[in-house]
C-alpha cells in the first residue's frame, strides 16, 4: 500500500499513522535524500529481522541508524571529540553515513566490531518522522544493481508484498551516500558517493 505525503511538509496525520505501523514491528520503504530505503525501529529486533531476510544479507555486516538531528546522533555515538563533532556539523544533515564507535544505546545486534553507522538526511519526511518517534530509523537503502528503483510505484511493485507501507513523499537523488569511517584519528572514505569528499 502507498501512503503520499507533501515532500516538503509533511502532514501530521501521516506520521502518526506511519509511526504507528513503526511501532507495531512494521517494515516501510520510503525516500531519503539519496536513495529509497526499508526501514523500522532500530530498537525492534524483529523487524530488523525482517529487513535482514528481505535484502538477503549478511548479519554480520553493519546496519545504518538514521537519526533527527545531532542530538539523536551523539546519544548512539560513543565518544565524539572536538574535531570530529565539528567534521558532522559540517557534512549533516546531508548525503553522509558515519561510522563511529557505537553507545550503549545501539542494541547489540546492530553494531558492528562495536561500531554503527549513523546518517542525518537532508529531507524533511526523515526529519520529521524521527523526530515525532523519538528514536532513530533503521534503514538498509534499497538499490538493486541491475534495476535501480527510484519510485514510490517500482517499489511497491518489486516489494509492496513483504512491506508493511510505501511511503510516497518524493523522489530520491538515486545516488548512494557517501560512508566516511570516523573511528579513527582521521576519516577514512569507505565508498564514494552523492557527498563529496574532502569538503
Amino acid at each position: 500500500m502507498i501512503l503520499s505525503l507533501h515532500p516538503e511538509t509533511p502532514q501530521m496525520r501521516h506520521l502518526e499513522r506511519i509511526g504507528e505501523v513503526l511501532r507495531q514491528d512494521g517494515v516501510i520503504a520510503y525516500p531519503t535524500d539519496t536513495l529509497f530505503g526499508l526501514g523500522c525501529l532500530a530498537s525492534r529486533k524483529k523487524a530488523v529481522d525482517r529487513i535482514q531476510a528481505l535484502k538477503g544479507r549478511d548479519p554480520k555486516k553493519p546496519l545504518s541508524m538514521l537519526c533527527a538531528d545531532m542530538g539523536m546522533l551523539c546519544r548512539y555515538a560513543r565518544t565524539l571529540d572536538g574535531p570530529a563533532f565539528r567534521t558532522l556539523k559540517q557534512l549533516l544533515p546531508g548525503p553522509y553515513t558515519v561510522v563511529l564507535p557505537a553507545s550503549r544505546e545501539v542494541p547489540r545486534y546492530l553494531q558492528n566490531k562495536q561500531t554503527v553507522g549513523l546518517r542525518i538526511p537532508d529531507h524533511p519526511f526523515c526529519q520529521a518522522l524521527t523526530h515525532l518517534l523519538g528514536e532513530p530509523i533503521l534503514t538498509r537503502s534499497y538499490a538493486p544493481v541491475d534495476t535501480p528503483l527510484n519510485t514510490s510505484w517500482e517499489i511497491e511493485d518489486e516489494l509492496g508484498h513483504a512491506l508493511d507501507l510505501v511511503v510516497d513523499c518524493g523522489q530520491p537523488l538515486g545516488v548512494p551516500s557517501t560512508v566516511l569511517d570516523m573511528t579513527g584519528e582521521e576519516p577514512v572514505l569507505l565508498r564514494e558517493g552523492a557527498g563529496p569528499w574532502p569538503v
